[in-house]
């Protein structure tokens, strides 16, 4: 960790060549310094609900989606 402090700037740009850096502390990686295209690429994209029901590996078309046509019960306040 000290190391990577002292030359973070080395680091940092190994990280953005595409090399990721993994950080110890105290002899244990502790963590990984990637470029931010890297860490951008590698994450997932964002799914609507409908791509994640789609994606869903259960069986869904059992599942009732119809609303209540009942009235909310009376509220005292």
């Amino acid at each position: 960790m000290q190391q990577a402090k002292s030359q973070f700037c080395a680091v940092a740009e190994h990280a953005v060549g595409g090399k990721p850096q993994v950080v110890t502390k105290h002899g244990r990686p502790f963590v990984v310094i990637v470029g931010a295209e890297d860490w951008k690429n590698a994450r997932p994209g964002k799914k609507t609900l409908l791509e994640a029901l789609r994606a869903c590996p259960v069986d869904l078309s059992d599942l009732d989606l119809t609303r209540s046509k009942e009235l909310p019960r009376p509220l005292s306040l």
